[in-house]
């Protein structure tokens, strides 16, 4: 249930950048509750008013997104500098301030170290949104703004298991997304929100009673309309391509289990984002998935490189445990110890050490590589060290049964 509620805040933040940013060419921001039938129709003045209505400032932002996405950050910034130098853009510049932080989060969800920070600066993005707001009540630039940085917190808080705090700032953004949302509906763009709600939706009331008890308040979908939506979003979208892109190849890898078919979305990251070592990992697991060894071995070689030179030990974490696992299951056992122990060597510098799920997936492994070399007592200290640690992990059962 919390990956359910992760998700659907998720859907929310990115639904929140897809139908906001669809306003760009010819519709002014309304008056919160007012619908577009409702007001005086007006022609598009000759200088957009808001940033966010300025097709050169769309064009820089697009492509200071593709320097984020590829982790070149300053680069990225420096890209917006002289736009964020302007008054009128202090709303939009806290936010942005905000996002590499977020990629810190995302490439390790386990790890609460940046969450203080991010939560500032979403903080401040807020204020400084509110500060417009109190001076200009339609400011197309602040409204939009604000209701990211509550999407934000709200997929955060989501991540972490602060439910109430989630749905609060979920409900922020709802009521400043209906002031705003209802700007030309047939936008490309629209169709990613639309698809990964009906594909969550309905994947969700599939596999949980619990959400098929609460219907009511989050309707089903359908997930053959949610992927067709997902599909025509990546190919048509002006802003939203990437992430209709990562959501197909995230879908068809962890909830469709067809690693192949995630690949095809997979190689379109890699090969616009190759720096991007969350993507890297996406890859990785999908090469072992598919019991391409060989391949997996070479890519990860590549993607260790990328992790050393960016000093991302969680995706060091990772590719270290697959290395091994691929070894183990190529029968090369001296090879998959030296790795699954490179793993276990990189908890002290993790936070939650030794109860991360790489860890203790590793460390698992280890005592099975033990097992079949016929080494019990070393098997018997790994399982009994996962036994012993505090975790609701199923792997902390898994390691009990090898001790009975």
């Amino acid at each position: 249930m919390r990956l359910s509620i992760a998700l659907l805040s998720a859907l929310l933040w990115f639904s929140f950048l897809t139908e906001i940013t669809a306003s760009a060419a010819k519709t002014e921001a309304l008056p919160l509750g007012f619908s577009a039938a409702e007001l005086p129709q007006q022609e598009e003045p000759e200088s957009p008013q808001f940033l966010l209505l300025q097709p050169d400032f769309i064009a820089d932002v697009q492509e200071a997104t593709r320097l984020l996405y590829n982790q070149e950050f300053d680069a990225s910034a420096e890209l917006l500098a002289s736009w964020f130098a302007q008054e009128r853009a202090r709303p939009v510049a806290a936010l942005w301030d905000a996002l590499p932080l977020w990629w810190l989060i995302l490439s390790d969800l386990e790890a609460e170290a940046h969450d203080a920070a991010f939560i500032e600066k979403m903080e401040l993005s807020i204020r400084s949104a509110d500060l417009t707001l109190r001076r200009e009540r339609q400011n197309l630039d602040a409204l939009v703004v604000k209701t990211i940085a509550h999407g934000f917190l709200a997929r955060l808080y989501a991540n972490r298991g602060a439910w109430y705090r989630s749905l609060v700032h979920g409900r922020q953004a709802i009521n400043l997304l209906n002031g705003v949302g209802q700007l030309q509906p047939d936008l490309p763009d629209l169709q990613f929100g639309e698809g990964l709600y009906s594909y969550f939706t309905a994947f969700f009331h599939e596999q949980y009673r619990l959400v098929r008890v609460i219907s009511w308040m989050v309707p089903a979908g359908d997930m053959e309309e949610g992927l067709a939506l997902l599909r025509n979003a990546a190919e048509e979208s002006a802003f939203m391509v990437p992430e209709a892109v990562y959501f197909l190849a995230h879908i068809w890898l962890h909830y469709e289990n067809d690693p192949e078919t995630a690949e095809v979305y997979l190689n379109r990251l890699m090969a616009e984002y190759p720096q991007n070592l969350f993507f890297n990992r996406l890859m990785l697991r999908s090469y072992y998935q598919q019991s391409r060894f060989q391949e997996a071995l070479q890519f990860s070689g590549q993607a260790l490189e990328r992790a050393v030179a960016q000093s991302d030990t969680a995706a060091k974490e990772e590719i270290y445990t697959l290395r091994g696992l691929i070894y183990y299951r190529m029968g090369q056992l001296g090879q998959a110890e030296q790795y699954l122990r490179k793993t276990l060597e990189l908890a002290p510098a993790l936070e939650k050490g030794e109860v991360r799920v790489q860890q203790l997936r590793a460390r698992y492994q280890l005592g099975r590589l033990y097992e079949r070399l016929g080494r019990t007592r070393e098997a018997e200290e790994q399982f009994r060290f996962i036994v012993n640690l505090r975790t609701d992990s199923p792997v902390r059962q898994q390691a009990r049964r090898h001790l009975r």
